[in-house]
């Protein structure tokens, strides 16, 4: 089974980074590398990272396992976490910003696939098997699936179903491939990793160089992600007034480069 390398870039995430820890090591994939990198966030990110080699090493349960032949309930302590995972953090003092967060994960990225997850996110528990499934079945180079859109509380607020892959419907029209993607990390030899000039759409700018490069995308029908939509408000990350509107104007710079290598 091929090691996958999880990108968990935060910045001030510490109310949600948790969550997202766990969803990520208590994957399905068995062969898992994560890097959790800090930005250089001002909350209480640090503490939960400082303790984190600990709980993952020693934290544990004590379930009931059975009744013995006196008839007495008989448990048995057991670790809480998988112990085959690979865990690397990456700390800066200061806010180095979201894209150069990205980067220095994916840079040390040991596995041949890799992704990132924002620490805010909620990637479900076969997300990583099944997209390195169709990688290896179709032979393809990056694979995406469905997702949700979920509240802080839980609750699906809506779902959201992606194209099959074509170029123009999933990269001129605008960017329709989602978050919850896995892909050969060897593309980063060709194309480069993210370009740092583009602090929201990234990843936009980072995929349409991937299919520009002629690379194959592989749609997976199943929803296997949940992407924080944190209310109305939206007080973090991407959703934050300012970055949203950013958002918007560099995924309309891309759109249309991707319609101009169309008409080329």
């Amino acid at each position: 089974m091929a090691l996958a390398t999880i990108v968990i870039p935060t910045f001030n995430q510490a109310a949600y980074l948790p969550a997202c820890v766990d969803r990520c090591l208590f994957q399905t994939h068995e062969e898992l590398e994560l890097i959790i990198v800090d930005g250089g966030s001002g909350d209480d990110t640090k503490d939960f990272l400082d303790a984190l080699p600990g709980r993952i090493g020693g934290a544990y349960a004590e379930p009931v396992v059975r009744m013995d032949a006196l008839g007495n309930v008989v448990r048995e302590r057991v670790l809480t976490y998988p112990q085959n995972r690979r865990v690397e953090i990456v700390r800066f003092e200061h806010d180095v910003g979201p894209t150069r967060t990205y980067n220095e994960g994916l840079a040390r990225a040991r596995g041949e696939y890799c992704t990132y997850v924002p620490g805010d996110d909620l990637p479900y528990p076969h997300m990583i098997e099944e997209l390195a499934e169709a990688l290896q079945r179709t032979g393809a180079d990056f694979a995406y699936a469905d997702q949700d859109v979920v509240e802080d509380d839980g609750r699906v607020h809506r779902r959201m179903t992606f194209p099959e892959f074509d170029f123009k419907a999933c990269l001129a029209d605008w960017y329709h491939l989602g978050v919850c993607k896995l892909y050969r990390a060897r593309l980063h030899e060709t194309v480069g990793l993210m370009d740092e000039a583009f602090s929201s759409a990234n990843d936009y700018d980072h995929y349409l160089r991937f299919a520009m490069a002629g690379h194959r995308f592989v749609h997976v029908p199943r929803v296997l992600y949940g992407v924080r939509r944190h209310g109305p408000v939206r007080p973090t990350g991407q959703h934050t007034p300012t970055r949203y509107a950013n958002l918007l104007a560099e995924s309309c710079r891309l759109a249309q480069r991707a319609r101009d290598f169309l008409d080329s």
